[in-house]
């Protein structure tokens, strides 16, 4: 870190970061050389933290893209009303205090007085409403915020410190879905440069920024959050972010000492890079940063009941193909969990002994596959550039699906072309992932239920039963009950397959060999691994069974 230097310790929440400046999670583990918990009456300030991350923001209006909370640098610029803290409940941010009504459908909040935007317009009542309906603008708002909002039927302003959602339907769980990501506020009297300069009210505020090259932040120093010793927040002069797609670039970055922190490193380096690091570094160990899945095109398409009625059945002939212990050993090095639904083991809200999707059986893959009208028709794959596991969870699936006997593509794509394809349903089945929702709510009422914005755009899928469990799950107070209505909802989705779970994503590694004009994935022991280097030569044992050979040219399975 520029400025000064820090020892290694401990972090938890965005408030810890502040603190410390080595919070924020990543997919799998975290580094800072000689980081520090700053527990100390009288902290020292000062210092610019240089942070690599996988990805970068497509543009700079935090309503009109996402700004993603772990890997995008421009999310230490953004606030909003509520916080989270290390238990993942909601806490105050810049709201202080909330309440609902009896029934459900007014929720109340009380803004902290003396809270700013980055140009010193005080957040008032009055800007938070402008802030939330400009979101739910369908010419602004990003679908995956809009969606959030979507059962907010108007916003009002009892004082000037004081304002009201009002919603069409009751609704347990509004103020968990009002954390700052994705529902961040920007300053009211400076929207016209929103794309260019955004003024929002987070810890830092915005300098400069050229994409995927640099994210320039300093100090905002009329933040409102204090440490427990009343020392304003944050003790940085600056944040600076340097996007670097390559794990291994990332990691040799952080090695050299030209980053100090990086949002994650390769499943492929995790394992070795904790033993032989942990005691320069710090690493913070993920048990469910979101759930990998493959997205199905329900729009239009083969796979949509619109253009073709056997549409399902051919969704029911790619789940067969698809082998997600292969996925699971090969991409995941057997790091997290194979995914039966959104939640992992580790979250309170994690379903036991759902229905899952069907079961690995190529040969029932072929069948209906030959069974179903549509299945030689060409489709295409897609998987984003940025996250190493997508790719190559689609190359593994392409492969299975090749080897099936579907006539599939695979396209690796960068951000901007993704959401274009995603928007217009140029894609047949997409390579992807989701963050950890705190609440249920956060996952099913916004890429489930059939009204939600994001579910239209990204698959349009539509199940009446499902819809009415997600709206009722939104009435009930009880937490048992709302936990098995959303297993029921993760039933229908198992059986209708406008997804495909694959994997709750946590920590660690993965490997690839070229074998002879195929890909042999392996499973390697952290030391071995850590020990071998491009282009050498190693022979390799394994009994009948324990791997997958594919031919590189055909995707063939051998």
């Amino acid at each position: 870190m520029k400025g000064e230097a820090i020892k290694k310790g401990s972090v938890g929440t965005r408030r810890s970061f502040l603190k410390t400046t080595t919070a924020l999670a990543g997919a799998s583990l975290i580094g800072l050389p000689e980081a520090a918990a700053a527990n100390k009456r009288h902290p020292k300030r000062g210092g610019t933290l240089r942070f690599g991350t996988r990805e970068d923001t497509i543009g700079l209006d935090t309503h009109r893209n996402i700004i993603y909370f772990v890997s995008t640098p421009l999310t230490a610029i953004t606030g909003g009303l509520v916080d989270f803290d290390d238990k993942m409940q909601p806490k105050p941010a810049v709201a202080e205090s909330w309440e609902p009504s009896t029934d459900l459908k007014t929720w109340t909040f009380k803004l902290r007085r003396g809270a700013e935007y980055h140009n010193g317009q005080t957040i008032d009542a009055e800007s938070v409403k402008w802030n939330i309906e400009r979101i739910k603008d369908p010419k602004i708002g990003h679908a995956f915020t809009r969606s959030v909002l979507a059962d907010v039927e108007r916003v009002t302003v009892d004082d000037k410190h004081t304002v009201q959602f009002h919603l069409k339907e009751p609704h347990a769980a509004l103020d968990i879905n009002l954390i700052y990501y994705p529902v961040n506020l920007m300053a009211p009297g400076a929207v016209d440069t929103a794309d260019t300069h955004p003024v929002n009210c987070g810890p830092f505020k915005f300098k400069s920024w050229r994409r995927l090259d640099v994210t320039e932040m300093v100090r905002f120093e009329n933040f409102w959050e204090t440490d427990a010793e009343g020392n304003s927040l944050p003790y940085l002069d600056g944040l600076v972010g340097r996007p670097k797609k390559e794990d291994r670039v990332r990691l040799t970055a952080l090695r050299t000492g030209e980053l100090d922190l990086i949002d994650n490193v390769a499943y492929a380096d995790a394992p070795a890079f904790k033993k032989e690091q942990g005691k320069t570094y710090d690493t913070w160990p993920v048990a469910q940063v979101g759930t990998a899945m493959m997205y199905f095109n329900l729009k239009n398409g083969v796979l949509s009941e619109k253009d073709n009625p056997d549409a399902h059945l051919l969704r029911q002939a790619i789940a067969h193909a698809v082998d997600h212990e292969g996925i699971h050993q090969a991409v995941f090095n057997g790091i997290g969990e194979i995914s039966k639904g959104f939640y992992s083991s580790a979250s309170p809200w994690h379903a036991k002994d759902l229905e899952g999707w069907p079961k690995f059986d190529p040969d029932k893959a072929k069948a209906l596959r030959k069974k179903a009208k549509g299945g030689d028709e060409k489709f295409t794959i897609i998987a984003n550039d940025t996250f190493p596991y997508m790719q190559q969870s689609g190359e593994l699936v392409h492969a299975m699906l090749k080897d099936a006997g579907f006539n599939a593509a695979l396209e690796i794509l960068p951000g901007p072309v993704m959401l274009e394809k995603q928007n217009k349903g140029d894609y047949t089945i997409d390579s992807t992932a989701n963050s950890y929702r705190l609440d249920p709510d956060g996952w099913y009422a916004r890429n489930i239920l059939s009204t939600a914005p994001e579910t239209r755009r990204r698959n349009g899928y539509k199940n009446e039963k499902a819809d009415q469990i997600i709206l009722a799950a939104r009435k009930e107070r009880d937490r048992a009950k709302r936990k098995q209505m959303y297993a029921d909802v993760e039933t229908l989705v198992n059986r209708d397959l406008p997804i495909l779970y694959t994997e709750r994503t946590g920590s660690d590694a993965t490997g690839y060999l070229d074998f002879e004009g195929g890909l042999l994935s392996l499973r390697v022991e952290p030391g071995l691994a850590a020990g071998l280097s491009t282009g050498q030569r190693i022979a390799v044992g394994f009994p009948r069974g324990k791997a997958n050979l594919f031919d590189a040219r055909s995707g063939l399975r051998l």
